[in-house]
């Protein structure tokens, strides 16, 4: 096999180990809703979202919801179940029209529209623990 032939097959094969990895597994999927609508709706979160660093938690999304977070928010916090340690973001399949916010350091929900998230994502991946928490408006 020549050069050019073998680092054709390595890119491929490194686009497709990219693609995959963005991909929400499909037994999460499958178990979300049988609702294809709210399933593309997912999709697109997943993909606009771990283009900019956040990582979906296999561990702790289930049928109810699915959940990323953002490993540059990440600190130290009291291990006592009231507070995150990461800025996580989550859709439940009750209402795939709102992404839940929670800050690092915190409990509380922040709610936004799908392009409502998206028009503040880069206040949200600013935030860091100490600082005031952003304002929407």
């Amino acid at each position: 096999m020549s050069r050019k032939s073998q680092a054709k097959q390595a890119r491929r094969k490194k686009r497709r180990a990219t693609q995959s990895a963005r991909w929400i597994p499909d037994s999460v999927l499958d178990g979300l809703s049988d609702d294809i609508e709210i399933a593309a709706v997912l999709e697109r979160l997943d993909e606009r979202i771990t283009e900019r660093g956040w990582v979906f938690d296999e561990e702790l999304s289930d049928d109810e919801s699915a959940l990323w977070y953002f490993i540059p928010s990440t600190a130290e916090v009291p291990d006592d179940g009231e507070v995150v340690p990461v800025t996580t973001v989550a859709m439940t399949s009750d209402d795939a029209e709102v992404v839940h916010v929670v800050f690092v350091g915190t409990a509380d929900d922040y709610q936004f529209g799908l392009e409502e998230f998206f028009e503040h994502v880069e206040a949200i991946e600013a935030y860091r623990l100490g600082q005031p928490i952003p304002t929407f408006g």
